[in-house]
């Protein structure tokens, strides 16, 4: 039987997913693309957005039209809502965000009884899920470290529906890293729901992730910028196999709309720990997550996260216009912002972040340096990767093996990816 998982939201469900799919092929199901007949569809749902939310019960109705198939519903919108997505005609089981194994199980049920229906959604407390990957078969691996969140941001219900920060043991962490590498990753990316809330211990987990032998890259997941101090630039500046590219959960660059998000940090705070990074790790490229028209947000506000852009220079910015998320302080906030006014600052900010990202690319090709790329994937003329940076590449070679390092020399910008040919180091 043939099992399809939809998965909707960040890098952590990804990474869930993989697992959940790895236990599956224990049960004896081939996983396979859920656009196709499958016999087990499962959903793993988000719910970041009120629009990802929709998104996924949709996904849900459309598994559910399939006759004598299982299924399952798992997730951030399934913890948040269980009782919904249980009432959808044809949806066998529904658990949250901290159990998600538990569908492995209730397929095996479905298996020997094909009218097994059940919801078991419970707090999301208690210790982190214990869930690995074992099998490989990309460049880049995603490894999940910790989960939770505490930060109560007010647009945001992600600390209701995955629970308290809980951190996985370092060991089971780096015994997964080397099973991954004895299978070929040469690039693990240490995630979770929020990255920074693993603690002090991090940047000694990237010295020790980096001892594995086969691992050449290590990045991180999204970034909370107050954690980017000295303290932890200094412990991974010299860590040759930490990549000088940081993913930063920026959200605004006005202090006053950070506080009204009820971030931790400022804009003075962020700028001074950007900027130390690149005065240790001169090459550090950074992207970012930014949203525009946050309720009460000024003209004058708007400026200050405009002008961050473009003095900080991000390589890229993922650019949101604010909606409303039900059941968020935020939602309730007066003076909310017209949707023409979003409409303009979000078309006046991109337009800023694709110039910014535009000036790194020529910087690159002005510099008339060879640039290392991970080979990911080939088209039988170019091959495709990322540099350290994270830049996007492409270059001309028809030598391709994946998971090698690879040298280009840069030469044009196309859309936005950087092109060029293959030189020989």
């Amino acid at each position: 039987m043939k099992a399809g998982i939809i998965t909707l939201g960040c890098r952590v469900n990804h990474y869930e997913s993989e697992a959940v799919s790895e236990e599956l092929e224990k049960l004896g199901l081939e996983i396979a693309s859920p656009d196709g007949d499958c016999g087990v569809y499962i959903v793993n749902t988000c719910a970041v957005t009120a629009e990802a939310v929709r998104k996924s019960g949709q996904m849900v109705r459309r598994a559910a039209k399939g006759k004598d198939v299982f299924v399952g519903v798992m997730g951030c919108a399934s913890q948040l809502d269980p009782e919904t997505f249980a009432g959808i005609e044809g949806v066998s089981f529904v658990c949250g965000s901290r159990n998600k194994l538990e569908m492995v199980s209730a397929v095996g049920k479905w298996l020997a009884d094909r009218e097994y229906k059940s919801v078991s959604v419970s707090e999301p407390d208690g210790e982190i899920e214990k869930m690995s990957i074992d099998r490989f078969d990309r460049t880049r691996a995603y490894v999940k470290i910790q989960d939770g969140c505490e930060n109560r941001c007010s647009y945001c219900v992600i600390s209701k529906v995955r629970g308290r920060v809980v951190r996985r043991d370092e060991e089971d962490i780096l015994n997964e890293i080397r099973t991954l590498a004895g299978g070929g990753c040469r690039e693990v990316v240490l995630t979770g729901i929020e990255t920074a809330a693993y603690g002090k211990g991090l940047a000694e987990l990237i010295r020790k992730t980096a001892e594995i032998d086969g691992i050449d890259r290590i990045r991180l997941g999204s970034m909370e910028p107050s954690f980017l101090g000295r303290g932890f630039a200094d412990g991974v500046k010299d860590i040759p196999q930490f990549m000088h590219h940081i993913h930063v959960s920026v959200q605004s660059g006005s202090s006053s709309v950070l506080a009204r998000m009820r971030r931790k940090y400022n804009r003075d705070q962020l700028i001074r720990n950007l900027t130390y990074l690149r005065e240790v790790m001169p090459d550090m490229n950074f992207t970012s997550d930014i949203i525009v028209g946050f309720p009460g947000e000024t003209d004058g506000e708007f400026e200050d996260t405009l002008s961050l852009v473009k003095e900080v220079s991000f390589l890229h910015c993922h650019i949101f216009k604010y909606s409303k998320r039900p059941g968020t302080e935020a939602a309730e906030m007066k003076d909310q912002v017209p949707p023409a006014v979003k409409e303009k600052r979000f078309g006046l900010l991109k337009a800023a972040a694709d110039g910014e990202k535009r000036k790194i690319f020529l910087a690159a090709i002005d510099a008339g340096k060879p640039v290392a790329v991970l080979s990911e994937t080939t088209d039988g003329k170019y091959i495709y990767g990322h540099s350290d940076g994270f830049m996007e590449c492409m270059l001309e070679s028809g030598d391709f093996e994946k998971g090698k390092t690879v040298f280009f020399l840069p030469e044009r910008i196309e859309g936005e990816t950087l092109c060029g040919k293959e030189v020989k180091i």
